[in-house]
């Protein structure tokens, strides 16, 4: 069986949303799990009006997506997990699909599936793990991407067209292996935001277990595409933590000197940017 987990903070109608789009459309069996990140105002008995088998977590305060998600995976029954972003939409039944996957593969620890946004485009979900210069390569691909007619985008849509294996697989939707997942002790709580699937699918590979891209089923991404230059202050700023911290644990020591004087630049470009607007 598999146990879905969704992490929401001040997001109840994405939430409802994409509770609503897995039951509408899955052709197993299946527990849910939320976990409320301290939402201001929220009412679980809205949720359990709607859902009643929904399994509700509330935290005191806001754990990060790391943290919530590992609470949630304690008490799952399942012995697959699909970590799910609330701002995502199912409309295709693939859990048979993915069982059948997971029973006929000992050797597969994560399962991706293709990512779309609301229009049916193609949303990079999958790629190699983070090094300095991957990450240099992969912020200008994220820029031509998000202009929809960009050449980059046929290319990389031709190349994720097949199943393939992968260096990491968005959180947004990440099937995992509950045995494998409670082995390689869950998300890395140090991350509280981003990161955290990089870390999880390379301790994974390290452990032996394949990582895999499947576009054979979709899930819709309603949100997907930021990029850490257009986050908020603070979402930048656990960006950036967590990608220090990814570093410190799997990158050499020059990639983490690379890397604190690229974020000593961005800090100083920002600094001028916040004077320049301050006179005007």
């Amino acid at each position: 069986m598999i146990s879905v987990i969704l992490v929401q903070h001040n997001e109840l109608q994405l939430t409802r949303n994409a509770i609503g789009s897995l039951v509408s459309t899955q052709d197993r069996s299946f527990e849910i799990i939320v976990v409320d990140n301290a939402s201001e105002g929220f009412e679980p008995e809205r949720l359990r009006r709607d859902y009643p088998t929904v399994r509700i977590m509330l935290n005191g305060e806001n754990e990060g997506f790391g943290r919530a998600n590992n609470r949630a995976a304690a008490l799952a029954t399942g012995d697959i997990l699909l970590f799910l972003n609330t701002d995502t939409e199912c409309r295709q039944p693939f859990f048979s699909h993915v069982e059948k996957r997971f029973s006929a593969d000992p050797g597969l620890g994560i399962l991706g599936p293709r990512m779309s946004n609301p229009d049916g485009s193609f949303q990079l979900s999958a790629g190699n793990l983070p090094s300095f210069g991957r990450e240099i390569l992969d912020k200008g691909v994220s820029r031509l991407i998000r202009r929809r007619g960009s050449k980059v985008n046929t290319l990389l849509e031709r190349r994720y067209s097949e199943p393939r294996y992968a260096g990491w697989v968005t959180g947004a939707a990440l099937f995992i292996r509950g045995e494998l997942f409670r082995k390689l002790g869950g998300f890395d709580p140090g991350m509280f935001m981003y990161f955290e699937d990089k870390d999880l699918c390379k301790r994974a590979r390290d452990a032996g277990f394949r990582v895999e891209f499947d576009p054979s089923f979709s899930v819709v991404h309603l949100k997907g595409g930021s990029s850490s230059t257009s986050l908020s202050p603070f979402l930048a700023g656990a960006y950036r933590t967590s990608q220090k911290r990814y570093y410190a644990l799997h990158r050499p020591a020059w990639e983490r000197a690379l890397l604190a004087v690229y974020h000593l630049l961005l800090g100083a470009r920002s600094e001028r940017r916040r004077q320049t607007s301050g006179t005007t």
